[in-house]
């Protein structure tokens, strides 16, 4: 697989302030991959010059560089999903409103929409206003509105979190399966755990980057940045220092098993 996006030799400030100083990362296609990082570290910042709220001329979409890239096809493969608020009454008029802002109509709406009540349940709330939704639920909406493109690279800027385990399992179960290149910038390391690779920002630089596994074992700077270890992977850790195991668990089930024997 290739590279699906690119920030080379980035460099931006705000108020005369430079934050990225020739910065680089690539994120490959096919990947699910996470980035975490301390509050104000640059990972929104990241985001916003994806989605053209920020100068992106060192970004690039599949080796092309943004500002020679066709527009319109970079609104249906590029899709960046901030926390907006939700304007329209019901669910289906706001899962399909972005697919109307890009010229997607007719018959592709109902058939994008079927596809996605059928595998979310939408059945149990499209008939339920907007307003009265649970928590968890006006989030699924918030996301589904831009998965139901099925982008080839999706971001998620941490609202995640604000997801059931269910619903939760079951973006992440429809990103597979679209086979779509996602980037989740989260601060809930669990979640880091339904990814492949991991990156870690701090103040600007990408200090980290690697498979999820790999990054997570460099526990003593992740804890110095504040992030406390799913428990399985923390307890993995310890117990292979002393050799009571030989591998990292990332499920407690499987770890109590291994304990066990």
């Amino acid at each position: 697989m290739g590279k699906i996006i690119e920030f080379k030799n980035t460099n931006f400030g705000y108020n005369n302030v430079k934050t990225f100083n020739d910065f680089n990362m690539e994120i490959e296609e096919g990947v699910i991959a996470s980035m975490i990082g301390t509050s104000g570290s640059g990972k929104t910042t990241l985001l916003k010059m994806l989605c053209h709220k920020l100068p992106n001329d060192t970004c690039y979409y599949m080796g092309k560089n943004f500002q020679e890239s066709d527009v319109d096809k970079l609104k249906r493969e590029v899709v960046i999903v901030f926390d907006s608020p939700i304007i329209s009454e019901s669910v289906r008029g706001e899962i399909v409103r972005y697919l109307k802002q890009i010229g997607i109509k007719g018959e592709e709406i109902n058939d994008k929409y079927m596809k996605l009540r059928e595998y979310f349940g939408l059945d149990r709330i499209e008939n339920i206003s907007t307003s009265e939704l649970t928590w968890s639920d006006k989030y699924l909406v918030k996301i589904l509105r831009y998965l139901i493109i099925e982008p080839k690279f999706l971001a998620i800027d941490s609202i995640l979190t604000n997801l059931s385990k269910e619903n939760k399992e079951k973006v992440f179960g429809f990103i597979k399966e679209k086979k779509i290149t996602f980037l989740n910038v989260t601060n809930d390391i669990d979640e880091v755990l339904y990814g492949s690779k991991l990156y870690v920002l701090d103040a600007f630089v990408l200090i980290l980057e690697g498979s999820t596994l790999s990054v997570l074992k460099t526990d003593t700077l992740l804890k110095r940045l504040g992030f406390k270890l799913p428990l399985p992977v923390d307890l993995s850790i310890e117990l292979n220092h002393y050799d009571i195991l030989k591998k990292i668990y990332t499920d407690k089930d499987k770890l109590v098993n291994a304990l066990w024997k």
